[in-house]
């Protein structure tokens, strides 16, 4: 019986390796636009919040940002800013990268702004920083030639809601009382015999 109970306890405990899932929140403000012709931006404040998640053991573009939104001019989700994003994660890789990246960014150039006469953007921050940290911003508009950059980016990591534990932990930690109740109630009393 011994033998067949921890046959079925062990079997409870296997389960496959599960990826890291993590799940962050931001918030970017930028207000200082220049591009290289010295043409004046379009925009002169821009706010957004975004909630990412991804799998920090992979690298590259995951999907959509869990949620984003921005205000730019004191318009919401206006301009470049209004396309649908994607994101990505990339991990520190050799003597160019030496921390983790985070980029959110429109898709229509794919992340990044390399066509010019399109409403898009893209941004690069430290995925590892604890604090606020500096983000590499840059965006085109449909009339302009060339893309505008952020000189004052920054990004600043906000509190997420800590998840209720996995149902495999809850079953785990009832199992565990369980065994310890029946291991208490079980021990036999040490018989004492004076000689």
């Amino acid at each position: 019986m011994r033998v067949v109970l921890a046959t079925i306890l062990a079997l409870m405990g296997v389960a496959p390796a599960n990826a890291v899932i993590v799940t962050r929140a931001y918030s970017l403000t930028a207000s200082n636009f220049q591009n290289f012709n010295g043409t004046p931006s379009p925009i002169t404040a821009l706010s957004a919040a975004f909630q990412l998640t991804y799998d920090d053991s992979m690298s590259g573009f995951v999907g959509a940002p869990t949620s984003f939104s921005s205000i730019t001019n004191g318009v919401p989700n206006a301009g470049p800013f209004a396309a649908a994003p994607i994101f990505g994660y990339f991990p520190a890789a050799g003597p160019m990268a030496t921390f983790p990246r985070l980029g959110v960014g429109g898709a229509l150039n794919g992340g990044n702004t390399l066509l010019n006469r399109t409403d898009d953007f893209y941004f690069t921050f430290d995925a590892s920083a604890a604090g606020p940290t500096r983000a590499m911003l840059s965006f085109t508009a449909a009339g302009n030639a060339t893309p505008f950059i952020a000189t004052d980016a920054i990004v600043t990591p906000v509190a997420v809601v800590a998840a209720v534990p996995e149902p495999a932990t809850w079953a785990m930690f009832i199992v565990g009382f369980g065994l310890l109740g029946g291991v208490m109630r079980r021990r036999q009393r040490a018989n004492v015999r004076f000689a």
